[in-house]
């Protein structure tokens, strides 16, 4: 596998160079509007397009080849690995889940993973009929949490233990989110709390309540600023990607899996371009530049 993404590379690469050729064979000639108007493809920037070949391409043979051979590795990831443990955890001690996403509204792409995690979390408490608690802070977010938490119950093959009014509306003010999410753990006593999502300043906040209650915390946001506060009172931190990774991790989809191994290899191309990038113009070959020039 890997010699085939190397050949692909290097293919790439090629076609990256005869385009431009190609490009760089027409005149570099002012355009007048009507020119702008007739010209539908301008071969100075084929570049541009072979580079969204490029991330297709990719992201596809990924695909494909987790399709095929049904797997494909995933670092382990300590947060993820603890889930299941944590999940069994509350239900040897016959206590709720604590689900959080935190204050982020549902265009975010935070909240969005949090969706995906809470789907796979759902379906697990629903096998072990562990009460799941999910006080949310906005309104949007609560209707979503509500069906995705059906249907994880729905494939669990338990429909009937699903309630909703365990995920319900607290009220869209940070820090009366923050008291309210705070007496819940006070009064309810989860043994497992999930802060997964968008979080500011209530992180600090929420993990010391949580930590004072005895409660296995795992903690992930897309927020560098507030991974320090979960790094410091939560058991695990899902940190930079890990928390986007997550959906996959958990259900091994391959679709989900080969879209990341596609955008890792495409990180690893950037990378080795840049490296080339600096060898090439440190000493003074303009060729490999002018592969990468739009204008």
């Amino acid at each position: 596998m890997k010699k085939e993404i190397f050949v692909s590379t290097l293919l790439l690469i090629l076609l990256v160079f005869l385009f431009n050729h190609f490009a760089f064979c027409f005149p570099n000639e002012t355009k007048t509007k009507e020119d702008l108007k007739t010209n539908w493809f301008d071969p100075q920037r084929a570049n541009i397009l072979v580079g969204v070949l490029v991330c297709f391409i990719l992201i596809f043979v990924f695909i494909f080849y987790g399709k095929r051979r049904g797997r494909l590795y995933v670092r382990p990831i300590s947060g993820l690995q603890a889930m299941d443990e944590a999940i069994g955890r509350a239900t040897e001690m016959g206590k709720p889940i604590l689900f959080s996403s935190g204050l982020g509204k549902m265009e975010r792409v935070a909240t969005m993973a949090a969706m995906n995690i809470l789907g796979n979390v759902a379906q697990k408490v629903a096998e072990y009929n562990t009460p799941l608690i999910f006080p949310n802070y906005d309104p949007v977010v609560m209707a979503v949490a509500q069906e995705v938490v059906k249907e994880g119950y729905t494939r669990a093959g338990h429909p009937e233990t699903y309630n909703p009014d365990n995920i319900f509306f607290v009220t869209s003010s940070q820090f009366g989110y923050v008291a309210a999410v705070d007496g819940i753990m006070l009064r309810q006593r989860p043994a497992t709390n999930l802060f997964l999502g968008t979080f500011e300043a209530e992180s600090l906040i929420l993990a010391e309540t949580g930590n004072s209650i005895g409660a296995v915390q795992i903690a992930g946001t897309d927020s560098t600023i507030q991974l320090s506060f979960f790094i410091v009172a939560c058991d695990y931190t899902l940190i930079g990607e890990e928390l986007f990774v997550a959906s996959g991790y958990l259900t091994q989809d391959p679709m989900v899996l080969g879209s990341i191994k596609g955008q890792d290899w495409l990180k690893i191309l950037v990378i080795v371009l840049i490296i080339l990038g600096g060898i090439f113009t440190t000493f003074n070959i303009g060729f490999f530049s002018k592969l990468f020039s739009i204008g």
